[in-house]
């Protein structure tokens, strides 16, 4: 008796496992593709950009902006985030269609011959509501406030916000109070330079421009009224004299540095387009932000902390 092949029915399974191994290689290819291609979703925030080509010196309005969605790591310093916030301000430069709108540019010069990031008159400094725009030197007279020492090496630029530390003086030559006087005050503008022309022997005229970092004259910060008031004070420190007949003059406040922030710390405008600032406890933790307290450095602290143990 002969025994029956089953060499059809293997063939048949063989097919069989060949085909399941395939569609499952397929499946697991599509779902691979579709969890590579697809990234996971990253916080975004809405950035005014340029509807259209917009030329120097025209008004900004709802026509030629517009808002895009940014990834918040890629947002712009500075930006805005809707148009309403622009509307009615003059762009002194011309700029390309899908380009951020940011304070920069509406700080920048459109002239090619000056180094200065002032707006001409008819361009006016995005001012926050209930602040003012004043102008203070860069630097004083003293070997540790000229012009590099005060603005941490000329990168104090427009769009930055600082912190100012002042010796506040007395009513005696000998009076010293140093600390930190304001905090998180915007630079609207900063006065630089200007490019210089020289003549060599061969009589050709050659011209230098400024360098990238130049050094600055002034810088045009926004304040509160009262915080003007008293930088005045500061700057002119007529205060410092005692009460004496006649009067005798004092040690007279003095403006020491500008500080840098990180623009993590940087204030904002809230909604009713008031600047917000962030103050920071100078003795406290980084990461409290209490109302600023802050401890002076006095002569007889200043000497007790270097005192040798």
């Amino acid at each position: 008796m002969a025994i029956p092949s089953t060499k059809p029915q293997n063939r048949i399974l063989l097919f069989g496992g060949i085909i399941f191994a395939l569609l499952a290689a397929v499946v697991v290819f599509i779902a691979v593709s579709k969890s590579s291609s697809t990234p996971p979703s990253q916080p975004t925030q809405q950035v005014v950009v340029a509807e259209t080509a917009i030329t120097a010196g025209s008004q900004l309005s709802t026509s030629n902006l517009t808002s895009r969605a940014y990834l918040v790591p890629d947002v712009p310093p500075d930006s805005y985030t809707t148009p309403s916030q622009l509307v009615g301000q003059t762009l002194p430069v011309s700029v390309s269609a899908g380009t951020p709108i940011t304070q920069q540019l509406l700080q920048a010069s459109s002239s090619s011959g000056g180094t200065t990031s002032l707006t001409t008159p008819t361009n006016q400094l995005p001012i926050a509501n209930n602040d003012v725009a004043l102008a203070i030197p860069a630097h004083g007279a003293t070997p540790d406030t000229t012009v590099d020492q005060m603005s941490v090496g000329y990168y104090v630029q427009a769009g930055d916000q600082i912190d100012i530390i002042a010796d506040l003086g007395g009513t005696t030559t000998t009076s010293h109070q140093v600390q930190y006087v304001f905090q998180d005050i915007p630079v609207l503008a900063v006065g630089t330079t200007a490019a210089t022309t020289t003549t060599p022997a061969s009589g050709t005229a050659t011209t230098t421009a400024a360098p990238a970092l130049s050094a600055p004259n002034y810088f045009v910060v926004e304040m509160t009224r009262a915080q003007a008031e008293e930088m005045t004070a500061l700057l002119t420190g007529d205060f410092a004299q005692t009460t004496g007949t006649p009067p005798v003059a004092g040690n007279p406040a003095t403006v020491l540095k500008y500080v840098l922030r990180p623009v993590s710390e940087y204030g904002k405008t809230n909604s009713t387009g008031d600047f917000v600032p962030d103050i920071v406890n100078i003795s406290g933790p980084d990461t409290v932000i209490p109302s600023a307290s802050d401890t002076p450095v006095t002569p007889q602290s200043l000497s007790g902390a270097f005192a040798n143990s």
